[in-house]
């Protein structure tokens, strides 16, 4: 089931964001800290009171996250348009490949839908192929490329 996140969920939702930060850490450990905490309380609950997080639950437990939030763009040489952009969407090790993921952005969808929005964006770490595999067999498509040139 997908519900908007209460502050209760504070502990399931960091557990799991501290999953993926992990996961970043292994691929960039130049750039992410291991067991770094994620969100701070605070910040959930700001998050929650702005109803912009999003939990699946199964049988009582936080299966699934997505923090998400509106983005305005435009300006002199862009078009006006908004879109859902989403910050984070996560799944809990035990529960990855049954869907949930998928159920999360739809939800997602519908909820840009009803706000007029054009669509979805959001972005993953190239060192992510899983992810970037399911969000193509979704339908997203790449926007642009950040590059980087170490030091």
């Amino acid at each position: 089931m997908i519900r908007s996140a209460a502050p209760s969920d504070y502990a399931s939702a960091e557990a799991i964001m501290e999953q993926v930060q992990n996961l970043h850490a292994g691929w960039r450990p130049d750039v992410y800290r291991a067991g770094a905490a994620v969100l701070t309380p605070d910040y959930f609950d700001e998050l929650v009171r702005a109803g912009q997080v999003l939990v699946y639950e199964e049988k009582g437990c936080v299966a699934g996250v997505v923090i998400y939030r509106e983005r305005q763009a435009g300006g002199p040489v862009k078009v006006e348009r908004k879109t859902l952009f989403i910050d984070s969407i996560a799944v809990d090790e035990a529960y990855r490949g049954l869907g949930i993921g998928r159920r999360l952005l739809n939800e997602c969808v519908s909820i840009a839908r009803q706000r007029g929005c054009c669509g979805l964006e959001l972005q993953v770490n190239a060192a992510n192929a899983r992810a970037m595999k399911f969000y193509r067999e979704y339908g997203f498509g790449e926007k642009s490329v950040n590059m980087e040139l170490n030091f």
